[in-house]
Order: C-alpha cells, then sequence, then structure tokens
C-alpha cells in the first residue's frame, strides 16, 4: 500500500511539472500573417533566444520548433516542415529593432535578411519588456521587395513572449 501510494505521489508530481511545463510554453503567443505574393501564413508560435540579454531574439513562426534550432532555423528543417518564420533582435534598453539579428524564413530560401533598421521597411513597437515578458507589435510599411527570387512579403504581427530568463530587464 506505501509502495502504490509513493508512485501515485511521484507521478502526480511529474505530471504537474509536465503540465506547468506546457502552460508556460502556451503563454508566449503571436497573432497576425506573413503575407508571401498573394500567399497568406498564420503565425502561431512565438519564442525567445535569450543569449545575449541586451538583445533578445524573438522567433515567430507557423510551424511549432525544436527549441535548439532557436534563432537559427537550419534550411533543411525550414525546407522539410515548410516553416515560414520572422526572426529579429530588440534592445532591450532603446525598446528597438536592431540590426544585430532579422531573418526570414521560406521553405526553398532558408533564411532572408530582413534588410537593415535604416532601410524603414518595417517598425517594431514595444509595449511593454520587463523580466517576465517582451509584448509588441512587428509589421512592414508595405510590400518589401528584397531580390527577384525570393516573393515580395509583408506583415503585420502581435507577439507575446515569456522570458525564461528574466533576460531583458533594463
Amino acid at each position: 500500500m506505501h509502495a502504490s501510494l509513493s508512485l501515485a505521489i511521484r507521478l502526480c508530481c511529474c505530471a504537474t511539472i509536465a503540465l506547468s511545463a506546457c502552460v508556460r510554453a502556451a503563454e508566449s503567443k503571436v497573432s497576425g500573417t506573413l503575407t508571401l505574393g498573394e500567399e497568406k501564413i498564420a503565425l502561431k508560435y512565438a519564442y525567445v533566444d535569450e543569449a545575449q540579454p541586451a538583445e533578445p531574439i524573438i522567433v515567430l513562426s507557423d510551424q511549432p520548433l525544436p527549441a535548439k534550432s532557436i534563432p537559427f532555423i537550419p534550411d533543411k528543417l525550414v525546407d522539410e516542415q515548410k516553416i515560414h518564420a520572422v526572426a529579429f533582435s530588440v534592445s532591450a534598453a532603446d525598446k528597438t529593432w536592431t540590426n544585430t539579428f532579422g531573418k526570414l524564413y521560406l521553405p526553398g530560401h532558408g533564411g532572408v535578411g530582413l534588410g537593415r533598421v535604416e532601410d524603414g521597411n518595417e517598425t517594431l513597437v514595444i509595449r511593454k519588456i520587463d523580466s517576465g515578458a517582451i509584448e509588441g507589435t512587428f509589421a512592414t510599411r508595405s510590400v518589401v521587395h528584397v531580390i527577384e527570387s525570393v516573393p515580395p512579403y509583408s506583415f503585420d504581427l502581435s507577439f507575446s513572449v515569456n522570458l525564461v530568463k528574466g533576460a531583458a530587464q533594463h
């Protein structure tokens, strides 16, 4: 009887830990679309890489991503899983998009550079940035034509990503 009770308690503890991990992952979110030519793609998954606390990198994707592929999504994974994603770095101190990292991930193209902040093609508005989360919007001002081989694109995205390390506290 004691062994059964002990096993039941351990299983309940494991289930509670697993459930809390799922809830934390589900709290990060994105809404909006990425438009490629005439195709509209809903982005549903939000991630943050906190390796550089002063400039976390946010990744917004239409497919779930393995943790080890954030923020540098391998071309093979992009092609095999038909991943569409927007990834960009944020200055925690200034609440601005930085030139450190900016990629558009597309099947058949891998990671394509978003261009430079100074180009003015994209706008980032951070509503909240603290030790717990980063929330904001990231959008193109109009349709962007990078190079001939990449379809013209635009996006209008709202996001909220939870921080594990609390990197963005400034």
